[in-house]
């Protein structure tokens, strides 16, 4: 392990990485560490009340949240949209919400649909259903079910779904529904407006020099806007190793990949080193994140991270794997969100 830690603190000197890394076993603490700085400009320490932007690992919790509606019987995974949400009607009526979650709906994407972001740019979350009206003018990537294409328009409609369905505002929901219930006391649903104690502060690295940066909220709600510490984030692993909030058969769903892009509904299911691997990250404008989740073994990785660049994520995970199970062979394709920030 002192070799892992020393490895680790030099990576991330070389590479102005800063963030906390935590090892589970079987609920056991095995291994912590923190790199780097919460506040690079003043050397704020990191503290187990760090809160992080999680970007793109916010979508697990967001899933959770909608497939408990699943579970009362309020939503139907295999109708569209539209039923629930009157501003994505326009959009291909074949698209399911349970093409949502797999992210094979083929919907065109606030941002990586041509045009888009420069018409309506910003995107934040009182604009979201506006925007999305006006995103069902333009044409679909692929027929939904045909293809696979990660796109965040997918999940920004789950959370306007439980709005809809609920008649409570999505962050409130979230908090009552899916943080108070799985102990993730300092999580919260983020806006541009809100005063969080113990933010943690992003970074870029502007020629050589690491630099504070505000977070990113466009076009990201429900799809990358839930801050948390790392103990909010194990909470996940809590909810999938023990199917909490939702019935077994929903889990089942969840776990369940498309074959199409070995997503399950927030999460991906791929094969790591030969064993089963659960994982979901994040990665935007000044951080990344990482957990992955090996249950065979009961093995779980979380790496926040408020370095918005570099590849330490995927790095970071095989010096793990190396110093826990011996070899480095074997290692699967790269989860692959976040496109424009995987590496």
């Amino acid at each position: 392990m002192q070799k892992l830690r020393e490895q680790i603190a030099a990576y991330c000197r070389e590479n102005g990485i800063g963030g906390m890394l935590r090892i589970t076993i079987k609920d056991q603490i095995v291994y912590e560490q923190t790199v780097g700085f919460a506040n690079a400009a003043d050397k704020t320490p990191f503290t187990k009340d760090s809160i992080f932007t999680l970007y793109s690992l916010s979508k697990p919790f967001c899933a959770i949240g909608l497939l408990k509606l699943k579970d009362k019987g309020l939503v139907d995974l295999d109708r569209h949209p539209a039923v629930y949400v009157p501003e994505a009607q326009g959009f291909d009526e074949r698209v399911t919400v349970r093409h949502l979650l797999h992210h094979i709906s083929g919907l065109p994407d606030f941002a990586q649909t041509a045009g888009f972001a420069e018409k309506y740019a910003p995107g934040y979350s009182k604009c979201a259903r506006e925007h999305l009206k006006a995103l069902t003018k333009y044409p679909s990537f692929f027929a939904p079910a045909t293809d696979a294409k990660y796109a965040n328009v997918n999940f920004v409609l789950c959370a306007l779904i439980i709005e809809s369905v609920t008649g409570v505002p999505y962050p409130k929901y979230m908090e009552r529904e899916v943080f108070a219930p799985l102990g993730m006391h300092r999580a919260v649903v983020d806006n541009e407006e809100l005063v969080i104690p113990h933010r943690v502060s992003g970074h870029e690295l502007v020629g050589e020099v690491l630099t504070p940066v505000r977070p990113c909220y466009d076009w990201l709600y429900g799809a990358g806007d839930i801050v948390a510490t790392v103990e909010d984030v194990y909470c996940l692993n809590k909810a999938i190793k023990h199917h909490l909030l939702l019935s077994e058969s929903t889990w089942e769903e969840v776990l369940a990949p498309s074959p199409l892009n070995h997503m399950g509904m927030g999460c991906t299911v791929t094969t790591w080193h030969g064993k089963q691997r659960i994982t979901h990250n994040g990665g935007h404008k000044g951080f990344r994140t990482l957990h992955v989740q090996l249950p065979q073994d009961d093995f779980d990785i979380i790496f926040l991270s408020n370095s918005g660049f570099g590849n330490a994520r995927n790095d970071i995970a095989e010096m793990i794997h190396a110093a826990f199970y011996g070899s480095v062979e074997g290692a699967n394709q790269a989860v692959e969100m976040d496109k424009g920030y995987i590496l």
